[in-house]
C-alpha cells in the first residue's frame, strides 16, 4: 500500500513538473517573440529619429523664406507627422508585452507656458510691441494733422500740391512699417519656438537617458473651452496620444532643466 502511494505521489510530481517546465518554456518563447517585436518596432522609430535629425541638420542650412528652406520643412513636418503615427499605433503593445520597456511623457505646451524663458520672451515682446503701436501712433497722429492742414490750403496750389505729395508719402511709410513690424514679430516667434522647442527635444533626450527610458511620448491636452474650430481640427490631426495612465511624466524635470540653463 505504501509502495503504491509513494508510485503515485512521484507520478503526479512528474506531471506538475513536466507542466511547469512546459509552460516555462511557453512563456520564454512568448517573451521571446514579443523582444523580437519590440526591437523591430525601435530599430524602425530610431531610424525615423535618425532621419528627423538629418532634415534638421540640413534645414539649418538654408535661409527661411528660400524654396529649399521651404522643401525642407515639409520633408521634416512629413516625417515628424509619420514618427507620431508609429508610436501611436506601437505604445500600448509596448507596455502591456511585460517585458520592461519603460515610458514616459512629456507636455510640450506646458512647458512652453510655464518656463521662465517664455515669461522672459513675453514681457521683451510686449515691451516691443508697445513701443512700435507708440512709433505708428506718432506717425498717424502727424498724418491726420497734415490731412487737416491740407484743408486750409487752396487746391491745386503749390503748397497744396507739396502737402499732398508729402501726406501720400507719409501714408505709404506708415503702411509699410506695419506690414514690415509684423512680418518682423512673426519672424521672431517663429526662431523663437523653434529654438526652445529643440532645446526641450535636447533636454529631454538627456533625461531618458540618464533615467533608462526606452520611449518617450508628447503629451498635450486640448482646452476645449477656448479652441476654435480650426484649432480642434488640428488637434485632432496631430494629437496621436490619447491615454498615458501609469507612465512616468517627466515635464517637471525638463523645465526645471531649461529653467537652469542661462
Amino acid at each position: 500500500m505504501k509502495t503504491k502511494n509513494v508510485v503515485l505521489m512521484v507520478t503526479i510530481c512528474i506531471i506538475v513538473l513536466a507542466m511547469v517546465g512546459y509552460e516555462y518554456r511557453r512563456n520564454a518563447q512568448h517573451i521571446q517573440k514579443i523582444t523580437a517585436e519590440q526591437k523591430n518596432i525601435l530599430l524602425e522609430l530610431g531610424k525615423l529619429n535618425k532621419e528627423i535629425e538629418d532634415l534638421k541638420a540640413d534645414s539649418n542650412a538654408f535661409k527661411l523664406g528660400d524654396k529649399d528652406y521651404a522643401k525642407e520643412m515639409r520633408g521634416l513636418m512629413e516625417k515628424q507627422s509619420q514618427l507620431q503615427a508609429q508610436e501611436e499605433s506601437h505604445p500600448v503593445e509596448l507596455k502591456q508585452s511585460g517585458t520592461g520597456l519603460k515610458v514616459a511623457v512629456v507636455s510640450v505646451r506646458k512647458i512652453f507656458q510655464g518656463c521662465k524663458r517664455s515669461a522672459s520672451y513675453r514681457e521683451g515682446a510686449v515691451a516691443e510691441q508697445d513701443k512700435i503701436i507708440a512709433e505708428l501712433e506718432k506717425l498717424s497722429k502727424e498724418i491726420d494733422a497734415d490731412k487737416a492742414g491740407l484743408k486750409t490750403l487752396k487746391e491745386g496750389s503749390s503748397d497744396y500740391m507739396a502737402r499732398t505729395k508729402d501726406l501720400f508719402e507719409k501714408q505709404a511709410s506708415y503702411q509699410a512699417q506695419q506690414e514690415f513690424y509684423k512680418q518682423q514679430m512673426e519672424l521672431k516667434d517663429q526662431l523663437w519656438t523653434k529654438e526652445l522647442y529643440q532645446d526641450i527635444l535636447r533636454i529631454a533626450s538627456g533625461v531618458a537617458k540618464e533615467k533608462g527610458l526606452d520611449l518617450v511620448f508628447r503629451e498635450d491636452e486640448v482646452d476645449f473651452s477656448e479652441t476654435n474650430v480650426s484649432e480642434l481640427g488640428l488637434a485632432m490631426r496631430t494629437q496621436k496620444l490619447l491615454y498615458s495612465g501609469g507612465c512616468l511624466d517627466i515635464t517637471d524635470e525638463v523645465t526645471a532643466r531649461l529653467d537652469a540653463e542661462k
